[in-house]
């Protein structure tokens, strides 16, 4: 993809921010523990992400926790953008969007790759 945009927490927190834009496409992702400590750097992704009106994939894949206010920020970019897709979303990210609501206005796809998914033999 195009431009790229990485953030980490302090070194005593492993969360990580990652902003990648192409021509077509902004694909925000996060990982590890994204809570207060990455709290700036989502909020400056977010921004950045609706910027330019491209559609946005949101890949929480990697997520091992997230507190209240990294959902506030997702939920900012959900709601004022046109197109926000959770991809493959972990059980944890699955049962925050759900209990918040925010699942019912977002676009969740299952590509079948993600970290619950189970090789065929």
């Amino acid at each position: 993809m195009g431009d790229v945009m990485e953030r980490r927490g302090p070194a005593n927190n492993q969360g990580w921010v990652r902003l990648w834009r192409s021509d077509g496409l902004v694909r925000l992702e996060l990982g590890g523990e994204v809570d207060a400590l990455l709290e700036q750097a989502l909020e400056h992704a977010v921004t950045e992400a609706r910027t330019g009106g491209l559609p946005v994939e949101v890949d929480t894949r990697s997520v091992t926790f997230m507190d209240s206010l990294a959902l506030t920020s997702l939920a900012r970019l959900a709601v004022g953008h046109r197109t926000a897709v959770f991809v493959d979303p972990p059980d944890l990210v699955r049962f925050l969007l759900d209990v918040t609501r925010l699942g019912d206005v977002v676009q969740i796809r299952e590509t079948g790759t993600g970290a619950g998914a189970t090789a065929s033999t």
